[in-house]
C-alpha cells in the first residue's frame, strides 16, 4: 500500500464500461477502507460516521453495506490491512540484507520509515484502534502476534548461524514492539509524525540488549505498586484525555490529521489488553 488517497483507478469508468462486477467490487471494497482511514485519522473513529466514509470514498450508502456491516467491521478490515502492510514492508527489508543484525536493523528502521511516510496509518493503527470496541482490540491481538513473531524469527535466524541468543520470549518481543508502537503515539499526539524516524535508533538500541541479554527472569521483576495508575489512557495535565494529530494525515495534504484519544504505549502484553 502506497497511499491511502483515493486514486483515479480506483474509480469506476462513467458510463458503460468493461469492468465485470467483481472488480467492480474490490474498487469500491478499497476505496471504502482507504477513506475510513482517511476519515479516522482526520476525525478519529468516534467521530467519524458512514456517512463520511461514503462521501470521501464516492460510493453510494447500499455499496458500503454490501462489502460492511456496519463501520466498525469496515475499519477493522482497514487496521489489518494497514498492519499487514507495514509487516510485509518490514519483511522485504530485512529479506534484503545478509546478516541476523542486518535483518534487526532493516526491520525496526522500516517500521519507523513507513509511519513517517504514513501519517494516516500510523494514527488509526496506533491510537484510533483502541477505539473500534472489542473486535479492535482482537484486531490488534493478532497484529500484535504477528509482528512479534518476526522478532523472534530473526532470534531464530541467529540462533542458527550458531549465534547464542537468549530466549526472549513474549515478553521480549512484546517490549520491542510496543516500545516502537509508543514512540510512533507519542510522535502523533505532539503533530511530530514526520519527525519520528529518529526515535529508531533507540527502540534498535533496545531490541541489540534484548538480543544479547535476554529479559530479566521473572523473580527479578519488581511487581508493581498497588497504586499504580491503570494505563488504559493517560489523562493530560488538566485532567482531560490527550487529543492525538498526525501531520499530513488530511486526504487534501493538509498538516495536522485529527487522532483520538487512546494511547498506544506502555504497559502491556499482546493479549488485547492496551497498552496505555
Amino acid at each position: 500500500m502506497r497511499t491511502v488517497k483515493i486514486d483515479k483507478d480506483l474509480l469506476i469508468p462513467a458510463g458503460r464500461h468493461t469492468l465485470s462486477p467483481r472488480e467492480v467490487g474490490q474498487r469500491q471494497r478499497e476505496r471504502l477502507i482507504r477513506a475510513m482511514v482517511l476519515c479516522t485519522s482526520e476525525q478519529g473513529y468516534s467521530e467519524t460516521t458512514i456517512a463520511d466514509v461514503v462521501r470521501v470514498a464516492r460510493t453510494s450508502r447500499s455499496a458500503f453495506y454490501e462489502h460492511f456491516a456496519d463501520k466498525e467491521a469496515c475499519f477493522v478490515a482497514a487496521y489489518a490491512q494497514m498492519t499487514s502492510a507495514f509487516i510485509k514492508a518490514s519483511l522485504q527489508a530485512a529479506a534484503r540484507v545478509d546478516t541476523w543484525e542486518q535483518m534487526l536493523e532493516a526491520g525496526i528502521l522500516t517500521y519507523f520509515r513507513f509511519m513517517a511516510e504514513h501519517p494516516e496509518v500510523a494514527v488509526s493503527t496506533v491510537v484510533e484502534i483502541h477505539s473500534a470496541g472489542r473486535a479492535g482490540l482482537k484486531a490488534r491481538t493478532r497484529a500484535l502476534r504477528q509482528w512479534m513473531g518476526t522478532i523472534e524469527g530473526v532470534a531464530v535466524l541467529a540462533r542458527r548461524e550458531g549465534v547464542q541468543i537468549p530466549e526472549l520470549g513474549e515478553v521480549g518481543c512484546a517490549a520491542i514492539v510496543l516500545a516502537a508502537e509508543a514512540y510512533v503515539h507519542e510522535y502523533a499526539r505532539r503533530n511530530r509524525l514526520r519527525k519520528v524516524e529518529e526515535k529508531a535508533p533507540e527502540v534498535l538500541a533496545l531490541a541489540r540488549t534484548l538480543f544479547k541479554h535476554g529479559v530479566a527472569a521473572a523473580g527479578e521483576i519488581a511487581p508493581a505498586s498497588s497504586s499504580a495508575m491503570r494505563v488504559d489512557r493517560l489523562p493530560s495535565a488538566d485532567g482531560h484525555h490527550d487529543q492525538a494529530r498526525a501531520d499530513g494525515a488530511g486526504a487534501d495534504g493538509r498538516d495536522g490529521a485529527r487522532a483520538g484519544d487512546s494511547a498506544s504505549g506502555g504497559t502491556a502484553s499482546a493479549d488485547g489488553a492496551s497498552v496505555g
